[in-house]
């Protein structure tokens, strides 16, 4: 019986896929625990269109996160802090620089999708590396300066 996977199925099948399993099994176990439906004409047309959808919506995103990489490689976030006899007083956290980006810039990041880095507590340029979405990376540039 050719079967379309609900779910996965150790051993037998992925999500969405279609294969070919023995009538016993899908009518004994499969279908009662509604982890295949049966591959009909209308049920692979349908899942078709569904894969197709989804294709064409990560297409879409990958395109957003690109036009993002560019968007952040373009900023440069100012900071100032106080600075003393040549010592600064203070860091800039996470927190602050994903703040700011909202604030300055209306772009939305998770404070842990700024990759680790030395604490920025001195005056200067930094470049934090920004972990985005499809394995696409992007470089922020901070300028901190003395208050």
């Amino acid at each position: 019986m050719k079967v379309i996977f609900l779910e996965d199925v150790k051993g037998q099948g992925k999500k969405d896929e279609i294969k070919e399993v023995s009538d016993g099994y899908a009518r004994n176990f499969l279908l009662p625990k509604g982890l295949v439906k049966p591959a009909t004409v209308n049920s692979v047309k349908t899942l078709k269109n569904k894969i197709q959808t989804n294709q064409e919506e990560t297409a879409l995103l990958k395109g957003e996160t690109h036009l993002l990489k560019a968007a952040i490689e373009n900023i440069t976030l100012g900071f100032k802090l106080q600075v003393s006899e040549g010592k600064a007083f203070g860091t800039i956290t996470d927190a602050a620089i994903v703040e700011k980006m909202k604030a300055e810039h209306k772009i939305e990041l998770d404070k842990r999708k700024i990759k680790a880095h030395k604490a920025l507590n001195s005056l200067g340029v930094f470049y934090l590396d920004v972990k985005l979405d499809f394995g696409v990376e992007s470089r922020l540039r901070v300028n901190i300066q003395a208050a």
